[in-house]
């Protein structure tokens, strides 16, 4: 191949791989939290099929056959900041309520499209057939064991869990053990991988899992009681169908969907 074929075969494989980059025209792209990494893809296949409960949901005005929801999965901080930045996404979906009201704050989200999914709780869990252990005896682990935690500044599991173990009276005494993890998934992964004794995640990270097992949960006055919170970028190319989709979300047949992982009402 002479240089110019070359030249011309690369600019139509640049030209390719921008077409491929393009949104498309039916598509609402969101940036989920990782804890949501089951069950978005079951809600956004619900939604794009238009699977409302007759008689009691309206059908979710932006279903059509082309309407196709794509999801980034991250840490909610993260996903914050990137939003922040200038993201081209539709709607975020994130794991507590103060990252969506920052953005509100910052006006980069539609403040009347905020909508409260779905609730969730802590679990302390661990690799199957290591330590039982609870939250009140963390701190009596042998040392060298390990606890894995979301980053506290990112991860809004990591945050609920320290705040729980404050108000247990255990978290300063955990420090120099605590492995931080950049988000829930990555948490999940050192228990199931055996690196830790034990790690802190929401319930629903469990869902389907089987090598490992729930140690704990935090229940009683003061424990976490996380929102899986959903608002429209502002200015978004998709919004009406991104308003659907939170819409079909928080509907009684996304609800469904919902408990179907383990989550609880809103």
């Amino acid at each position: 191949m002479d240089r110019r074929r070359f030249a011309q075969a690369v600019a139509a494989l640049a030209l390719a791989g921008c077409e491929r980059d393009k949104p498309h025209p039916g598509e609402v792209t969101l940036a989920a939290a990782a804890s949501l990494r089951f069950v978005l893809p079951v809600l956004s296949r619900a939604f794009e099929a238009g699977n409302a409960v007759p008689g009691v949901d309206p059908p979710p005005p932006m279903a059509r056959p082309t309407t196709r929801v794509v999801a980034t999965y991250g840490a909610s901080g993260d996903l914050k900041k990137q939003v922040e930045g200038g993201a081209p996404v539709d709607a975020v979906i994130l794991a507590a309520a103060r990252p969506v009201d920052d953005l509100i704050a910052g006006r980069h989200v539609e403040a009347a499209s905020r909508v409260v999914l779905a609730t969730n709780g802590l679990v302390l869990i661990g690799p199957r057939g290591g330590k039982p252990v609870t939250f009140a005896t963390l701190d009596a682990l042998p040392p060298g064991e390990r606890i894995a935690v979301g980053d506290p500044g990112a991860v809004p599991a990591g945050d609920y869990a320290r705040t729980w173990l404050r108000s247990l009276g255990k978290w300063d005494a955990l420090q120099g053990r605590l492995v931080l993890g950049g988000d829930v998934a990555a948490v999940l992964a050192y228990a199931r991988r055996g690196e830790v004794a034990a790690a802190i995640v929401y319930r629903t990270d469990t869902h389907g899992i089987d090598d490992v097992v729930v140690l704990d949960e935090a229940r009683g006055p003061g424990a976490p009681r996380a929102e899986v919170v959903g608002a429209v970028v502002r200015g978004a190319r998709a919004a009406a169908g991104a308003g659907a989709f939170l819409a079909f979300a928080g509907s009684v047949g996304g609800r469904r969907i919902f408990g179907d992982f383990g989550f609880g009402p809103p």
